[in-house]
């Protein structure tokens, strides 16, 4: 079995798949010409071996000098096997090809270089010509290599978003099922109505991700057929491959662009959630909760876990396999699902021990800045926190517990109420004409509102 291996394939960069050129060795023990593991480390953010993975050091690889000789050797063989090869002609003067005119970048004879066509043109012989534009179109591959990689990362991100799609599908499917539960010989037909929307959503936003992940697998295919014509077409002897070279060029050029992960590609289960009783308590005129900030479990941190009516988060040890959706946010924190940029808000929530609230503006897909007032971990004093400054001092005693936020978006200002000493802690100013949400950090639980049988539009 291995006398039926090709030598050749011993001597073969994994990067460029050609015969290696001034080999190393790293130390995972894999071997690279020299100038494609620079090339390569040039574009990746770690200096990682191509074919395990493994983080390196710093330090310059040694040569590899037994592989350097076997090499050169296979190398110079194949020299002589391609210029033993039949030779085309010159069609005008009808000598040999061996020279190459980089500037009108054709084959020609050593009489063409002399004629008035060529005359003081830069020609080089074939071989040397042929090395120039190997290492030319090695450089292109490497290339569409790290772009196929790219794809290849959103495409399995964009599975495991279509799986988690799956999973809030079936979660706020059993929610929306027990809160029913308590009002069922009235509003079956409420009911079937919510559980079908959820499904719908699911299948559209399913149907886009499985849309979006055969687009990406069939952009990988095409990137993954041209590495391999161009791989091939490389291997051919100089006289075959520099007749071809400028198809090969053409051929490794990619305009593809790597999509950007789709805002909102997530189930709205704040959509189908948030407010469900009240929503069906106005529509049967029966005394039902509202609360008026609802979370949104697509923003919540890893470490977060939002309860079932989607009013209060809770620390976990360990990070929650979740998708990395643009909106989500960092530190275990949580946004409101609703914006606000006009009128007066106000939301009641209760805090632990290490907590965070106020507002967070959203700009474009994420949320960027932030005015809050804080309790850190090493320290019984309140904070304020906004984009220029996170450690002035507003309160260093009688810690509260149970706070109303007011937001005034006429006046840009945000003011903290102590609810059980009914006093305000702090008061503070917010820019931007976007939205903001709410925004909470750490365990918190948000109260729901004293409504009265009337509802007054504001």
């Amino acid at each position: 079995m291995a006398s039926n291996i090709s030598p050749e394939m011993d001597c073969t960069c994994p990067v460029c798949c050609d015969i290696f050129n001034d080999p190393v060795v790293l130390s995972c023990g894999h071997s690279f010409c020299k100038f494609c593991i620079q090339e390569w480390w040039k574009q990746s953010t770690n200096q990682t071996c191509p074919v395990c993975k493994k983080i390196l050091p710093k330090a310059q690889p040694p040569c590899n000098w037994a592989l350097k000789k076997l090499s050169d050797s296979m190398r110079q063989e194949r020299n002589k096997k391609a210029a033993s090869e039949s030779e085309e002609f010159c069609s005008v003067h009808g000598e040999k090809l061996k020279l190459f005119c980089q500037d009108d970048q054709q084959l020609i004879c050593v009489i063409c270089r002399d004629a008035k066509q060529h005359k003081n043109h830069n020609c080089v012989p074939i071989n040397e010509a042929a090395e120039e534009h190997r290492t030319k179109v090695k450089v292109l591959i490497m290339h569409l290599k790290s772009q196929r990689e790219s794809f290849q990362t959103e495409e399995t991100k964009c599975s495991k978003m279509a799986n988690h799609i799956q999973l809030q599908s079936q979660r706020t499917e059993k929610s929306i099922k027990e809160e029913f539960q308590k009002l069922y010989k009235f509003l079956r037909a409420e009911e079937v109505a919510r559980i079908d929307a959820v499904r719908k959503e699911a299948k559209l936003k399913s149907e886009t991700m499985r849309i979006r992940t055969v687009n990406l697998t069939l952009k990988i295919s095409s990137l993954t057929d041209r590495i391999a014509t161009a791989e091939k077409k490389v291997k051919a002897g100089d006289l075959s491959f520099m007749q071809n070279v400028k198809s090969v060029m053409e051929g490794l050029q990619c305009t593809m662009q790597l999509p950007e992960t789709p805002s909102g590609a997530l189930i709205n289960e704040a959509h189908h959630l948030g407010n469900l009783q009240f929503t069906v308590w106005w529509k049967m005129k029966n005394l039902i909760q509202y609360t008026p900030v609802i979370l949104d479990p697509n923003t919540a941190d890893s470490r977060l876990t939002i309860s079932e009516h989607l009013t209060s988060s809770t620390v976990n040890d360990k990070d929650q396999p979740l998708p990395d959706n643009p909106e989500r946010v960092q530190d275990e924190a949580v946004c409101g699902s609703k914006g606000f940029n006009s009128g007066k808000h106000s939301w009641d929530v209760e805090v632990g021990d290490y907590w965070e609230v106020g507002v967070a503006l959203k700009s474009n897909k994420s949320y960027s800045k932030i005015w809050s007032i804080y309790k850190g971990v090493c320290t019984n004093i309140v904070h304020e926190h906004t984009p220029e400054d996170y450690v002035k001092s507003v309160c260093e005693e009688s810690l509260p517990t149970k706070m109303r936020v007011l937001l005034d978006c006429n006046q840009k200002t945000l003011s903290f109420f102590d609810l059980d000493r009914k006093i305000t802690v702090h008061t503070m100013k917010y820019t931007g004409t976007e939205q903001v949400f709410p925004y909470f950090c750490k365990s918190v639980k948000i109260f729901p509102d004293d409504l009265s049988l009337v509802k007054k539009s504001t």
